[in-house]
């Protein structure tokens, strides 16, 4: 069992010590690993007890090392808070985001969420021909006046639908990929750039190139806009990930931990008896907008779970 547990000790403080050189940034394995970080080094705390039972102390010290860096990597996203207040004068709105699965047959059932939460701007990942068709069936998206949809056969097709009008909207290749930014603009004279994230899943060495570039241009993007900027959809990264990271130091908060909101999963939600366990869908917004609700919503046949979001829009000073 002392052999058992240490090898197993030795092999999460390699892992550990990959994270803290920031080895994710050249290592395509680190990119999966370190998103795996909350339940990655829960056999830590049973290697103290080994130790502790066996009077390896070795033992306890290497494992009580990894069980503090363990701590200090997951605690703040799972400390509790509470929403913002709607500042006076400010717009409010709702947001809903949802990868729908480029072959979810059931797409349409998000049209119950729509038609329940009533969100201002819907945003939707993965729109294929027939998550698009089976949306669109479902009549939720009916009253919405305004629309930037771009269905795609495969994963990368995308579309927001707004009740605010919609400019300046482009659907550059980022990565190699499609990508879909716009102007929204909930009032006269007030303005902000919404982006509709889908990142590639960095599931390969190459994957994780066009990954992290993907994010980079986030992050160059969203620093340098003169407007106000709210970033929403499956980024295909958590908080454990480095160059997600980067991303929310650019000037932007992610609303779940504006909020507190804890631990909250959106991926996946479609594997038998397991409950969803990453966090990989998120709504990232500039420090102009209040973050007033923050919730995960009901599964709809997607393996990604929908979000849901108000924000309100500070006065301009």
């Amino acid at each position: 069992m002392v052999v058992f547990a240490g090898i197993i000790a030795a092999f999460l403080a390699l892992i550990a010590l990959g994270r803290i050189v920031h080895l994710d940034d050249a290592l395509w394995p680190y990119t999966a690993v370190n998103a795996a970080t909350p339940l990655l080094y829960l056999p830590a705390y049973g290697t103290a007890v080994v130790g502790l039972i066996t009077r390896r102390y070795w033992l306890v010290a290497v494992s009580l090392v990894i069980v503090a860096l363990h701590l200090f990597w997951v605690l703040p996203g799972l400390w509790p808070g509470s929403v913002e207040q709607k500042p006076a004068g400010s717009i409010g709105m709702r947001l809903l985001t949802a990868n729908l699965e480029e072959d979810n047959g059931r797409a349409g059932d998000l049209g119950l969420q729509i038609r329940a939460q009533s969100p201002d701007i819907v945003v939707v990942e993965e729109l294929s021909p027939l998550a698009f068709y089976s949306l669109q069936k479902s009549g939720a998206l009916a009253g919405y006046r305004y629309n930037a949809a771009f269905p795609s056969f495969g994963a990368f097709g995308a579309g927001v639908w707004s009740r605010f009008p919609l400019t300046d909207v482009g659907t550059p290749t980022v990565g190699g990929l499609l990508s879909l930014r716009m102007t929204v603009s909930p009032a006269p004279g007030r303005a902000f750039r919404l982006f509709a994230v889908h990142t590639l899943s960095p599931r390969s060495g190459a994957n994780a190139t066009a990954w992290r570039t993907q994010l980079t241009d986030l992050r160059h993007e969203a620093s340098a806009a003169t407007l106000p900027v709210v970033l929403a959809g499956d980024f295909n990264a958590t908080e454990d990930n480095r160059p997600f990271r980067r991303l929310t130091g650019a000037k932007l908060r992610d609303a779940h931990d504006v909020v507190g909101a804890g631990w909250a999963p959106t991926w996946s939600a479609t594997m038998p008896l397991l409950p969803p366990v990453f966090r990989l869908d998120h709504v990232l917004s500039s420090r102009q907008f209040a973050v007033t609700r923050y919730e995960v919503g009901n599964r709809y046949g997607s393996d990604h779970l929908p979000l849901i979001v108000d924000l309100a829009l500070r006065p301009s000073r």
